[in-house]
């Protein structure tokens, strides 16, 4: 499905400047130029775009360059804009423009112009300024008109009506109030405004689930230390039990009892020479005692020499 003018033109504009951010979709765009002073384009698109030039703005205010005036970017394709021009190569070129040749912050402390010479601007001094289109000098009205809306409002009013707004402060805020620009950004700010309401209630909304997890994670996490402790004790446990069967316990034990065995069977018989056991005791009781001890005896040596018990 083929695209309407106006989407063509902002898929031109987002591809060519890939750091594009939507502010408004459809409407206003913002295109940083230096992050390091914060300095950006805002191109506000009219209702009647692309029919009718973008409206490209410079932020913060106050910046100098000789492309820049009075805040409004002075592109030379803006007067001759058609619906055929590319909006994404327009502000590309801007872009490139600014990069090489930065606009430069007033000084607050400068005084009228009629006092001072004009200084040389930092980023671009002892450059030519752009090429003047042929356009704005056959047709200056309808090049201000094309870059700033705001022009037509303000030429329709009388002189009257200008002293007016010029003397009477409540009349200005009135008259500044009921342009197109002004009214979409109040109507951006309302739009963001009542977003973040939605959010912060759809925050609130999920305090109690979020309270019931933290309660749940709590339990979980007290059961979790309690399993661990026992399961560190049960370990214990098992490393004792595993100790007690060791190879080197094991062969410890066996050689203990070899020992035991042996010493059992020389008490017998010197109680038998010390003439404490008779004949029969003596060779029942010393017979035992040495089967025993060379049953154990017997299991040593093989362990020792089958390395049985080697771990």
């Amino acid at each position: 499905m083929a695209q309407d003018p106006k989407s063509l033109q902002i898929s031109s504009l987002l591809s060519q400047n890939p750091s594009t951010v939507v502010v408004v979709d459809g409407q206003i765009y913002e295109i940083p130029l230096n992050a390091e002073e914060s300095t950006f384009l805002l191109v506000n698109l009219p209702a009647e775009f692309p029919e009718e030039p973008p409206v490209i703005t410079v932020s913060p205010t106050g910046m100098r360059h000789p492309w820049i005036e009075g805040d409004v970017v002075m592109h030379d394709a803006l007067p001759s804009w058609s619906q055929q021009s590319n909006l994404g190569l327009l502000v590309k070129e801007i872009r490139d423009e600014f990069s090489q040749r930065p606009p430069a912050k007033k000084n607050l402390n400068d005084t009228s112009p009629q006092q001072l010479p004009p200084k040389p601007e930092e980023g671009y001094r002892s450059r030519p300024p752009p090429p003047i289109p042929t356009a704005s000098i056959s047709t200056p009205t309808a090049t201000a008109t094309a870059v700033n809306p705001e022009y037509n409002a303000i030429s329709k009013l009388s002189q009257e009506d200008m002293e007016e707004l010029l003397q009477n402060e409540t009349a200005f805020e009135i008259f500044f109030h009921s342009l197109e620009r002004i009214k979409n950004l109040k109507n951006f700010q309302e739009d963001l405004r009542n977003g973040n309401e939605q959010l912060a209630h759809k925050n609130l909304s999920r305090e109690d689930q979020l309270l019931k997890l933290k309660s749940e994670v709590e339990v979980l996490d007290n059961q979790y230390k309690l399993s661990k402790l026992e399961f560190e004790q049960k370990e214990k446990l098992q490393q004792e039990a595993f100790n007690r069967f060791s190879s080197a316990t094991v062969l410890t034990r066996l050689k203990a009892s070899v020992y035991e065995s042996d010493e059992l069977s020389e008490s017998v018989a010197q109680s038998f020479l010390d003439g404490n056991l008779d004949n029969d005791s003596f060779v029942k009781q010393f017979r035992e005692f040495r089967k025993v001890y060379h049953l154990r005896a017997s299991k040593l040596e093989r362990a020792q020499k089958d390395s049985l018990f080697v771990s």
